[in-house]
């Protein structure tokens, strides 16, 4: 086994060897025959930790900005902020005068940070990632116990899987939910980076002013943030950030009306909406209604567009059996199918492979919602609207 400080010689090394990387970087399958030659020249160590950066920096393409030159391993680059979310984020602190990235793990946050911002981590081979990546002071403390919060803002990122990947629930986090609610107490504000999955009434006891922000990437909620003391913003429950849109709404949560009757139009709401559960909110607005209970997806009369919903026309309902559906995509002529669920009522790959026609000459792109409505099973043929 080596010990931190070998393994730190070793990735300096590494990432210092050009031909090296090249080489790694050029591998056709990572045969044994290559890997067997690279170590007549590098270390077993040597050539194992470059395949590994090579791996991060791959992994890294299209969600990090620097990707190409990252120092860190695949878990460091999938545990990161995506250089996006980042910087959204790192707007709120661009004022402030102490700031202290705890838990900052390789660096994703802490680069888009004020140049005075400061890293902490307890891990050395990550401070010293994060160093390199960030060219900021970090330093290796254990984050429960960082002293000098008392004028800081902090950006606060708590491991939320183990070592195999498993999600941890927030008492099995590291810091801990209570930990973290603790270091809350001694900073002047800042935010917490948790997972996509949390509620806001989860989280009531960090700071004494406080509100949840889901943000959406690329199609997904990516991140939980909570916002607290000097940078919450007052009054807001729950924020959703659309980074695809560039659009943010924040309000108090609102339960949908519910109507089992299935309008002309479908709503479908942006995950950072729904997640957020501000979906009810605008629904609210746009006299919207959810066909059943807690479903997320909302209908109108009306032809509406918002850049909150992905709108569809509906075209038909039918009985969620797969003759039924596929009789239904044939009267309307359908070319590509697109099938999307709520509640794992199916294996959407599966049946859009089923009802695909590989033959058919249309090109009218139809989707099917698979869906189950109080007792039933419905499908709802519908049109997508202005795409």
């Amino acid at each position: 086994m080596f010990s931190v400080e070998e393994q730190i010689k070793v990735w300096k090394k590494v990432t210092a060897e050009p031909d090296l990387l090249h080489a790694v970087e050029n591998m056709h399958e990572e045969l044994v025959s290559e890997i067997s030659t690279l170590r007549k020249t590098w270390s077993a160590e040597e050539v194992r930790i470059a395949i590994e950066l090579i791996h991060a920096r791959k992994s890294a393409k299209g969600r990090l900005e620097h990707a190409s030159s990252i120092v860190s391993d695949v878990h460091g680059v999938q545990q990161s902020s995506s250089s996006a979310v980042a910087k959204w984020k790192a707007k709120r602190f661009a004022q402030c005068e102490h700031v202290v990235d705890l838990c900052c793990g390789v660096g994703g946050d802490l680069v888009h940070l004020p140049v005075h911002a400061i890293g902490v981590d307890i891990d050395p081979l990550r401070c010293w990632m994060a160093k390199q990546n960030s060219g900021k002071e970090v330093r290796c403390e254990d984050a429960r116990f960082f002293s000098g919060l008392e004028t800081a803002v902090i950006l606060l990122d708590p491991s939320r899987r183990d070592s195999n990947g498993k999600r941890l629930s927030l008492d099995e986090m590291k810091p801990s939910i209570s930990e973290v609610q603790t270091i809350c107490e001694q900073a002047v504000g800042g935010c917490v980076k948790l997972s996509p999955a949390i509620d806001h009434e989860d989280v009531e006891h960090i700071g004494s002013i406080r509100g949840v922000e889901y943000i959406e990437d690329r199609g997904r909620v990516t991140q939980g943030i909570v916002w607290f003391d000097s940078l919450a913003t007052s009054g807001a429950e729950v924020t959703a950030t659309s980074l695809t849109s560039g659009e943010t709404i924040s309000g108090l949560v609102e339960t949908p009306r519910v109507s089992e009757l299935i309008g002309p139009w479908l709503f479908e709401p942006n995950p950072a909406l729904e997640r957020a559960k501000l979906h009810g909110m605008i629904g609210h607005e746009l006299e919207l209604w959810e066909p059943a209970f807690g479903l997320g997806l909302l209908c109108g009369n009306k032809k509406i567009k918002s850049s909150w919903f992905t709108l569809f026309e509906v075209l038909e309902t039918t009985p969620l059996r797969l003759e039924k559906v596929a009789a239904a995509l044939l009267h309307h002529h359908a070319g590509e199918v697109e099938v999307k669920t709520r509640g794992g009522v199916v294996d959407p790959n599966e049946w859009q492979n089923k009802l695909q026609k590989p033959a058919s000459d249309s090109n009218e792109r139809l989707t099917v919602f698979a869906l189950r409505l109080g007792k039933k099973r419905t499908a709802i043929i519908s049109r997508r609207v202005g795409q």
